[in-house]
């Protein structure tokens, strides 16, 4: 078998994993057949999980990092010519979309580009752009499997959300052709080791967010998207003048190549050198995260169909943010600018968290648990430990898994009742049971041991333990999280009174595939937490630490995660099997006297002057707390402060 796995060509895989999304993306553009579409799409997901399984047994069997050139053409040429059509095109986007601040973004990064290309102290890039390490094939298997399981759901929630819109002309082949395009896209952007390729593919995903987000070509849906967009185009004007800071910084020759790069900051003249590029992609890395003060393009993309929340959420988009970070994060340990990337992630944590008890829509409750989230992920690169650095690379896996789960399922739940508010889940478990499981799983994934995102905060917690400020932020952020979880999960496993005990649901068979896939996958992945870490994520971080695996390893991990399970399971989980109630056993509430109704589901009393009013029950909150109109403003002016103060921080230091 592992002879037969070697054999495979690497040129082969590449192909699978980053030009087949490309090739069939515009394939499906012209496919009209609903039934030939929903093939491609299948067979593109299963060939790309297959590949990134198959890269990531290679890497297994052979602990060699790759170096590969593509032959026949040459592509440094193509993603140079490539480049410079995608800023023309950005260019076209801000004049129809009459938007200043695209042109004006797309403009200067067009001049940086040509300078950096084609001035004075370019230099060719020689050495081979595909660098696949075990960061790589982390990042690799969450695009390939997880986007590949959001993509197959997508095909039928696409169809009944056209219906509930009435069109006449089908614009799935435009959707589907950007989903595939931006699977590819990131694929090729976790496996390049040139810069300038990273750059490139990028870019491309900027522009699939934004066609992904005016997807519906709505008032809303277009506004929402062009602030993505030049939102995204301020990171891209911060990377391509990070890479234009190291070309004159007259670096060595191996810094084109990422491994190299990373290495060379073994020497402090190396560092004094890098450090200010550095600053700027970090930069690139807040604003593609969400981070605050970018937090509202993320929001704003929840306008969106729930296929591509699911999507940007979970293994695209904001996942490249935090990428860029944690590959570059070694080269500034023990620098200011680290210091201020942990203080830059924890306050978004913690904000991220505070705003979400606030929200009663469960798209923006989980779109700002995403902003929190990887706000945890960029603290644990600027604390820049092996612990830490283990501990975000846990959290990019579990952290893809359960919130693509929570957005699938949110989406399942929209078309049903046709409400993403929480207070209309209550009872939901009765509604819809499989769904509802499927979601508390999700929610418990992310809240409670031995799933991994719990385990991964607890390592991050105690990694931090050296920053007392980060430690602080990241113990109330964590305790904030279990506010805004436990109050949807309770919503929806509350009685209806208006239910009369369980329905059977029935469920298209796509979306009960996917759903049962990731929540299998939550609750497997979690209970081999061990060997994931010691065959994944300890490789990808030993790889730029020369320590031993016990000092990557969180004590956490030494608790009786099995035997905890079960006790999860028996608490949590196995009641709400019993809960089979007829309308005749719920008996309404006493309201001292003054019942009016006998009927459960109306409850009606006396009031004021013996006026009526009707009974609600509804989750609290916390309005005046965390009233969100309030607490952005502030929120975004310290983050932008903090930003500011990053970049003094890297001035002084050097």
């Amino acid at each position: 078998m592992s002879n037969l796995i070697y054999y495979v060509p690497l040129s082969i895989i590449l192909v699978a994993l980053i030009l087949a999304p490309l090739v069939f993306a515009f394939v499906i553009s012209i496919v009209r057949s609903d039934y030939l579409r929903s093939l491609i799409i299948i067979m593109i997901a299963a060939v790309l999980a297959i590949s990134s399984l198959i890269l990531f047994a290679r890497v297994t069997i052979t602990h060699q990092i790759i170096h590969y050139a593509p032959g026949l053409i040459d592509w440094n040429l193509l993603v140079t010519i490539a480049d410079f059509g995608l800023m023309a095109m950005f260019i076209r986007m801000g004049v129809r979309r009459k938007s200043a601040l695209i042109l004006v973004f797309a403009v200067i990064q067009t001049i940086i580009l040509a300078w950096v290309e084609f001035g004075p102290k370019h230099t060719e890039m020689a050495y081979p752009p595909i660098f696949i390490d075990w960061l790589s094939i982390v990042m690799t298997l969450i695009v390939s499997i997880v986007g590949s399981v959001v993509a197959i759901y997508s095909l039928p929630y696409m169809r009944e959300h056209e219906r509930h819109q009435n069109l006449t002309i089908s614009k799935q082949p435009q959707f589907f052709r950007t989903l595939l395009l931006f699977l590819g896209a990131m694929n090729g952007m976790v496996l390049s080791g040139n810069l300038l390729w990273i750059y490139f593919f990028w870019e491309i995903t900027t522009l699939c967010s934004f066609c992904l987000i005016s997807h519906d070509e709505t008032e809303e849906s277009l506004r929402n998207a062009t602030r993505a967009l030049w939102m995204n185009m301020v990171g891209g004007v911060g990377f391509i003048t990070g890479i234009a800071l190291i070309q004159f910084n007259k670096l060595p020759m191996d810094a084109s190549r990422l491994l190299e790069l990373v290495r060379t900051g073994n020497e402090a003249h190396i560092i004094a050198l890098l450090i200010l590029p550095m600053a700027c992609l970090c930069f690139a890395g807040f604003t593609k995260a969400a981070q605050m003060p970018f937090q509202s393009w993320l929001l704003g993309a929840m306008v969106a169909p729930t296929p591509v929340s699911a999507l940007l959420h979970s293994s695209t988009m904001v996942k490249a943010g935090v990428y860029l970070i944690i590959r570059f994060a070694p080269i500034f340990r023990h620098t200011a600018l680290s210091e201020m990337v942990a203080i830059v992630g924890a306050f978004s944590f913690i904000t991220g968290a505070m705003l979400a008890i606030g929200q009663s829509n469960a798209k923006k409750v989980l779109a700002y648990s995403t902003i929190s989230n990887l706000g945890l992920i960029i603290a644990c690169a600027g604390l820049n430990t092996p612990l830490a650095l283990a501990a975000a690379v846990m959290l990019i896996i579990f952290h893809a898994v359960s919130k693509g789960l929570l957005f699938m399922a949110t989406g399942v739940v929209d078309q049903s009742i046709h409400s993403k508010d929480i207070e209309d889940m209550q009872g939901l478990w009765a509604r819809m049971p499989l769904t509802s499981l499927i979601m508390v799983i999700g929610i418990l994934s992310m809240l409670l041991p031995p799933f991994g995102v719990l385990i991964a905060k607890l390592a991050a917690i105690e990694s931090s333990i050296q920053n007392p400020l980060v430690m602080v932020m990241l113990v109330i952020g964590s305790t904030l999280t279990v506010v805004f979880w436990t109050k949807w999960m309770g919503r929806m496993l509350a009685t209806n009174p208006q239910a009369d005990g369980r329905k059977r649901e029935n469920l298209p068979a796509l979306y009960a595939g996917t759903l049962a896939f990731l929540a299998c996958g939550a609750v497997i992945l979690s209970l081999f937490i061990k060997p994931i870490l010691e065959n994944l994520v300890l490789p990808a971080v030993a790889n730029y630490y020369n320590v031993a695996g016990m000092e990557m390893t969180p004590t956490v991990l030494s608790a009786p995660w099995l035997m905890i399970f079960l006790v999860i399971a028996l608490s949590v989980l196995a009641p709400t099997f019993f809960n089979h109630l007829r309308s005749s056993q719920i008996k309404p509430a006493y309201l001292c006297g003054e019942q009016i109704s006998s009927r459960a589901a109306t409850a009606q009393f006396l009031t004021v002057a013996d006026g009526t009013a009707e009974m609600t029950v509804r989750s609290y909150y916390f309005e005046k707390v965390t009233d969100e109109s309030f607490h952005v403003k502030w929120v975004t002016i310290v983050a932008t402060l903090l930003i500011v103060i990053l970049f003094g921080a890297v001035y002084l230091w050097k």
